[in-house]
């Protein structure tokens, strides 16, 4: 199905909840991504870390994306996108306790022995991130390094962190 398709039925999703009926705007599979702006999903790697505030273990979830035509950061492709998000509903003060992501990815293409390291900060009331990698083209393996922390006033509360792994290929 046509991108233009699929976000017009989207949209008329979107209306017809808003006018009382019940009905469901239309979802993308993996791979077939309306809002992609051409790349390809490769995976979803789960990488948890316990939560700074009291609670349960946050279920972070980065997925992986290659064949990125645009990607976010501006520089030319090939590159990998890592996009990590938790769906836990997370009760807040905004701005007084949200979160403080520091996030490291090494990086190691294993075809061309480049290597590298992206890394990323972020705050907000859950745990969100996203990296970009420019490995070239190539299998690449990656480590993810995540630090989250509490932040009531100041950041860097109680930090927290977690290492989870993976690879794709770059092209």
């Amino acid at each position: 199905m046509q991108s233009g398709v699929k976000i017009a039925l989207g949209l008329v999703g979107a209306g017809l909840m808003a006018g009382g009926a019940v009905a469901a705007p239309a979802q993308a599979a993996p791979g077939d991504d309306p809002y992609a702006g051409g790349r390809n999903y490769v995976k979803t790697l789960k990488c948890p870390v316990r939560d700074p505030w009291p609670g349960a273990e946050m279920q972070t979830r980065v997925d992986v994306w290659n064949k990125i035509t645009h990607p976010s950061d501006g520089l030319p492709p090939p590159a990998i996108a890592l996009i990590a998000s938790t769906n836990r509903w997370q009760l807040t003060m905004t701005p007084l306790t949200e979160y403080t992501m520091w996030t490291r990815v090494y990086w190691r293409n294993v075809d061309n022995k480049r290597r590298g390291v992206v890394k990323v900060r972020t705050r907000a009331t859950t745990n969100t991130w996203q990296a970009v990698l420019h490995p070239g083209a190539g299998r690449v393996k990656f480590e993810i390094h995540q630090s989250v922390e509490a932040m009531f006033l100041v950041p860097g509360l109680n930090p927290q962190t977690s290492v989870c792994r993976g690879s794709a290929q770059a092209v």
